[in-house]
């Protein structure tokens, strides 16, 4: 029984660190090509070598981190291939939890819609495009658990930490803020309405909004370096 309870309680240690680390990726704390030392780690977060290790093997394994024999670990840099698929196939996965929301949202849940996007009309005032960018995903994660098909949340749910990361830089293009709330708003009120259609058309066209922000904000750093 005390072996159970070690394996448990270690277990539960790896995951701390590994969302540690995945949420500090994910905000651009930890930016690609940093490296991560197996030791510094252990010794920031006052743990064994081990948890950490594990941790940043699932890291890895979610792409989030490579790691190269006999070389320390790096945060990964996705191409702009790797962000034009991932949002691509978001998007129409958006679409179809939305569409099939519209029938089985209640008027709690469309509320609880509208406290986020209050929440988010807040955060626009304030120019916070973390803050902006929890409420976002809290906003859609409702949407897709409304939905009521588990293979679609599994499948979006495997693809959303990899995308928020450069969510969180297309939102930082200046006034993307101001139009992604309005675009929210739009997705509510229809629905609202239960207008499947449009809640579809709506929010791939809301990802198609974000691919292209975030396509212009890599174009925009790649011709700072070449001049830098």
């Amino acid at each position: 029984m005390e072996n159970i309870l070690k394996i448990e309680g270690y277990e539960l240690l790896s995951q701390k660190v590994y969302r540690a680390l995945k949420t500090e990726i994910i905000k651009g704390s930890l930016k690609p090509g940093t490296k991560l030392l197996e030791g510094k780690i252990a010794e920031q977060m006052g743990v064994s070598r081990t948890p950490v290790r594990e941790a940043l093997k699932e890291l890895a394994a979610e792409g989030f981190v490579k790691m190269n024999p006999n070389q320390a670990v790096v945060v990964s840099n996705a191409s702009v291939e790797d962000v034009q698929e991932v949002l691509q196939i978001r998007g129409v996965l958006e679409g179809l939890a939305a569409r099939l929301a519209t029938r089985m949202i209640s008027e709690e849940e469309i509320k609880e819609l509208e406290k986020y996007q209050k929440q988010m009309e807040y955060y626009t005032k304030k120019d916070d495009v973390l803050a902006f960018s929890e409420m976002d995903a809290e906003f859609h994660e409702l949407i897709l658990n409304v939905c009521g098909n588990n293979r679609l949340i599994q499948i979006r749910k495997n693809l959303s930490d990899q995308a928020r990361r450069y969510r969180i830089r297309s939102l930082s293009v200046p006034g993307r803020l101001k139009y992604s709330l309005k675009e929210h708003q739009e997705i509510v009120e229809e629905l609202k309405r239960k207008n499947a259609e449009q809640a579809d058309r709506l929010s791939q066209k809301h990802i198609e909004n974000v691919l292209a922000n975030i396509l212009a904000h890599k174009e925009k750093e790649e011709d700072s370096n070449k001049n830098a």
